[in-house]
């Protein structure tokens, strides 16, 4: 009798040869640890080892279950038939379907790396077992041409429960599997290959006892139970399936078929029954998560986005459920499918959650910004996930695998069929008991395409066709409220476009109006004119009082002089006069701007045209006294009050006439559509009437009552709707002109300021928050490799001080070493343990520390610049009880500035000063100083005048300060030149 004769090589074929990739070999192995009941199956992948670590928190198994179970394949068990019982079941949880009906998916790991070392613990009757088991496998051995699996021997040990297999006993277990290869040697056709598999069994050094001390939970030390799996060397490939992406809006194949295994997505669901994890590290810092709930869609974002369907379909393909366009209220809705012939369906009834964005942030309350992150997301994720008791059933929510030709559809017409694959996220849900006839073919690549599947695939192409036209056709049955909505959406993003145009012009001319002006105060030209009138002045007075006119033409010569000077003043005053528009939202560093130029301003008005209007006068009053020329104060009173009267007259009537013109136009345009709105529907009732009449003489049927009735009502119903909301926006427009004369209100102009500005900073908030977010995911992949350098750093100062103490010339350089790490320590304290900050002390600083300090860091660079840095005597003698590494830095950061501005001067010493008065240590220099224009800006961060300047400096030394109880201000622009920094204690704080 001839018998069947099965060669190891049957393994291979049916494990990594069968298998699509690694991606999809982790996923039946994930389903694996459903079948066990695990509640966490978690992989832990670390690149520069090539350790690939699966771990499962489930039953777990018995040398008999891993003997009789895992090492036999197509286990009949898991079908309800055959001699062997069951696999195991938790009676703690609810009984699950099994998802590895054909007993090889345990072959993946074939397919992940060459070798593995299995250790498992079963938990039995509720309570962990006595013993863990661990076995060895190399898969080599079963590509080995001409060997029978009876020949292949697989070393299996047994473990205490609770504790795990050592370094040692892995070397045992790999010996033992090697000696069993002497026998294949004999063969030189297959030696090459046998040395081969040998040279890595030399190489195999897991140690399970090791890696879980910082592996952690799911653990089978203590009362662990489960099965891992210690995969040494890892296929690299699999550093290809995560990182390679063919467009940035394509998600990898790693994601593809690992994302979303479970569904998190939709709100409320229910708690997967297992939840998977797949931590990759990259470097010795913190792993990344690659498919853990928030790389998937969350909850949060499917109520974030336009519109939400919810329902399910019975056992005869109709739909009844919930449906809410842009967030509106959502309303019942029942779909019928139109091939149901009164049968039951064989695919079952099932449900169905998903939720749409639309495609442009126009026509979406999605905002712009998070409407872009999401669709990006949706490029990558988007379409229908198909879970089968809470389990992801492939290829379905691939966004290139179009199952129900909705991208297909969208090629022949997007405005009637609506839907976009990339658009949409959403489940449906099926069980193995009401869904028993959708069936998987053989690859796991997808259902049989059965009467079943067909049917699913027809109800629901029906589905998205109906509801497209139902809801956001424009003829639709529902349509209205997406149509009104959208048009909503629509009209209002035009309108922010038009303000937003007209604003940034009037924004862009103030700001160069500032610009200008600023441009007159920083070069003294308010200061220079206002000595060239009053030299003219004096000038004029002297050929006055030297001319033979009479006394009373020369009092007349004297006022007129004395008025053309004031006129000349007030014109030098007038063009350096800015105005605010109304109505426009400054940002943070135009309204600094802005301030800064009323602070000069008054300036200008106590130091320059009130002093130089005074002196004018006395002038002209003390030539007059002199030359006894008698003068009229009347009427000098009056040219001097003339100029402004004849200023605020041609202004005011200038507005009064633009006011006036304005009213007229609006009185006119008002008249104009209130009107057009009475004769619109005039026009409509007319046409309704006159159809009425006809129908009177006409014959009709009783049938198309209804209908007739409808269109009439709808034509008066339809223009009355446009005229009232047209009327409705003119009142409200009105209503807010009349709002100017409530003297304790507001008017529409101010609130439109008020909101701008409010926009603005919140929009530049979010981008400075965004930066901050990034920053930090980037420091969070080096934190580990900081922990280590600034231990290992800290270690070597504390070394360092005891020869500081045993040598005293090796102080200085104790000392500076000590406040430069002290200083990278103050802001590594954002990223690094924060106990770091308990070993800071503060100490004594006097002003001939910081100097010593500043001199020997910037004594290359002054001498370069040619640069002094001048310590004062009281500066020298000054003290402050401070933290080095908060007090030095803000210094070092002024002398840093200093240092760069003062290459400007090049006709005259390059001097930098370091004074105190008071309890106030001052930095000064003698360069072009800060423009009044900058004096708040500088503070900002982000702003620079700096080539290439981040403009984090000043910010950051000015909050540094503040901790500690410190100022930095720059003091008033004042004749001397330069710049000014004090630092100085805060209002009741001590140093």
């Amino acid at each position: 009798m001839a018998k069947f004769q099965v060669r190891a090589r049957t393994v291979d074929m049916l494990g990594r040869q069968q298998m699509a990739g690694i991606p999809t070999a982790i996923s039946e192995l994930f389903k694996n640890a459903h079948d066990a009941y695990a509640m966490n199956a978690e992989v832990d992948y670390f690149r520069d080892e090539g350790l690939f670590v699966l771990r499962d928190d489930g039953l777990g198994m018995t040398m008999k279950d891993f003997e009789q179970r895992w090492l036999v394949l197509g286990t009949d068990s898991k079908i309800g038939s055959g001699r062997m019982k069951p696999p195991p079941r938790d009676p703690d949880q609810p009984e699950r379907y099994i998802l590895g009906e054909k007993g090889i998916g345990r072959l993946a790991i074939a397919i992940i790396g060459p070798q593995v070392l299995v250790v498992s613990r079963a938990k039995i009757n509720g309570k962990p077992g006595g013993k863990t088991i661990a076995a060895y496998i190399h898969w080599g051995l079963f590509e080995l041409p001409g060997l029978n699996l009876e020949d292949i021997n697989i070393p299996v040990r047994e473990f205490k429960g609770g504790t795990l297999p050592g370094r040692s006993d892995v070397k045992e277990m790999v010996a033992e599997a090697a000696s069993s290869l002497d026998e294949f040697v004999r063969s030189s056709r297959r030696k090459k290959q046998v040395e081969d598999i040998l040279a890595g069994m030399d190489e195999f050094n897991a140690d399970p006892a090791e890696y879980s001390e910082y592996l952690g939970k799911p653990s089978l030390k203590g009362s662990g139970c489960g099965t891992h799996f210690y995969i040494i060397p890892a296929d690299p490939i699999i550093n290809e399936d995560i990182d390679h992406r063919q467009a940035m809006n394509k998600a990898t194949g790693f994601e593809k078929n690992l994302i979303g295994f479970t569904n998190t997505m939709t709100p409320g669901h229910e708690r997967p029954p297992i939840i998977c994890r797949f931590r990759d590290y990259r470097d010795e810092g913190s792993p990344i998560e690659l498919i853990g709930e928030k790389a998937f869609f969350t909850p949060d974002e499917f109520k974030e986005v336009d519109h939400h369907f919810l329902g399910e379909f019975d056992e005869y393909g109709q739909f009844s459920g919930q449906v809410g366009i842009y967030q509106m209220k959502s309303e019942d809705y029942v779909l019928n499918w139109s091939d149901s012939d009164g049968r039951k369906t064989e695919c079952g009834p099932f449900k169905l959650s998903f939720a749409y964005m639309q495609g442009l942030a126009k026509d979406s309350l999605v905002p712009p910004d998070e409407h872009a992150r999401l669709r990006r997301k949706l490029d990558r994720h988007g379409g229908l996930y198909i879970y089968r008791d809470g389990v992801r059933i492939q290829p379905y929510g691939d966004s290139d695998y179009d199952w129900l030709d909705i991208e297909r559809n969208r090629t022949f017409g997007a405005g009637y069929y609506f839907y976009s694959y990339r658009r949409m996220f959403g489940v449906i849900e099926l069980s193995r008991s009401e869904n028993g006839k959708l069936s998987e073919k053989a690859g796991r690549e997808g259902f049989r395409e059965n009467k079943a599947y067909r049917q699913f695939r027809s109800i629901l192409m029906n589905f998205f066709l109906q509801t497209a036209g139902d809801f956001f056709r424009e003829d639709g049955k529902y349509a209205d409220v997406h149509v009104e909505k959208k048009t909503e959406l629509n009209r209002n993003k035009e309108i922010r476009q038009k303000q937003e145009k007209q604003v940034r012009k009037r924004r862009e001319n103030f700001r160069n109006s500032l610009r200008k002006a600023f441009a007159e105060i920083d070069d003294l030209q308010p200061e220079q004119k206002a000595e060239e009138i009053l030299s003219a002045l004096q000038r004029n007075i002297g050929k006055v009082l030297a001319s033979d006119i009479p006394g009373h033409q020369k009092a007349s010569r004297l006022m007129r002089h004395e008025k053309e000077a004031r006129d000349r003043l007030h014109d030098l005053r007038k063009n350096l006069t800015v105005t605010r528009p109304r109505g426009v939202g400054l940002p943070r560093n135009l309204t600094n701007e802005w301030n800064s130029y009323l602070l000069e301003m008054e300036r200008l008005t106590a130091e320059v045209f009130k002093p130089f209007e005074a002196e004018i006068e006395a002038h002209v009053s003390k030539a007059a006294k002199d030359a006894e020329i008698p003068l009229d104060d009347v009427v000098r009173l009056d040219s001097a009050v003339s100029t402004h009267k004849s200023d605020a007259i041609k202004t005011v009537r200038r507005l009064h006439g633009d006011v006036n013109a304005l009213v007229k136009d609006i009185a006119a345009t008002v008249r104009k559509e209130t009107r057009g709105s009475l004769k619109a529907l005039d026009h409509t009732i007319d046409d309704v009437m006159a159809e009425l009449e006809r129908m009177q003489r006409a014959p009709r049927s009783q049938d198309s009552m209804a209908e007739i009735r409808e269109r009439l009502v709808g034509k008066i119903v339809s223009v009355s709707k446009t005229e009232k909301e047209k009327l409705e926006r003119l009142r409200v427009q009105l209503n807010q002109v009349e709002s100017i004369w409530d003297r304790d209100g507001y008017d529409s102009a101010e609130l439109t300021e008020a909101m701008e500005e409010e926009l603005i900073e919140l929009k530049a908030q979010s981008e400075f928050n965004l930066e901050l977010a990034q920053v930090g995911m980037a420091l969070n992949t080096i934190s580990h490799e900081f922990d280590k350098t600034v231990g290992a750093l800290r270690n070597g100062l504390r070394k360092l001080k005891a020869w500081a103490d045993a040598n005293p010339e090796l102080n200085d350089l104790y000392r500076d070493l000590r406040t430069s790490f002290d200083h990278l320590d103050e802001y590594l304290t954002m990223f690094t343990p924060l106990d770091r900050r308990l070993h800071r002390t503060k100490i004594n600083i006097t002003g001939k520390h910081i100097y010593d300090f500043l001199n020997g860091l910037f004594q290359v660079r002054l001498k370069r610049h040619n640069v002094k840095l001048i310590p004062t005597k009281s500066f020298l003698k000054a003290s402050v009880l401070c933290y080095p590494s908060s007090l030095y830095p803000p210094f070092v950061n002024l002398v840093d500035n200093a240092i760069f501005w003062l290459q400007r001067n090049r006709d005259r010493a390059r001097t930098i000063t370091l004074d105190s008065q008071g309890k106030d240590l001052i930095v000064q220099d003698n360069g072009p100083g800060v423009s009044a224009r900058d004096r708040e800006n500088i503070f900002e961060r982000n702003f620079s005048r700096k080539p290439g300047g981040r403009g984090m400096g000043l910010p950051i030394s000015r909050e540094t300060l503040l901790r500690v109880g410190l100022r930095l201000t720059l003091d008033p622009a004042s004749s001397h030149q330069g710049a000014v920094f004090r630092i100085s204690p805060e209002k009741s704080k001590e140093f």
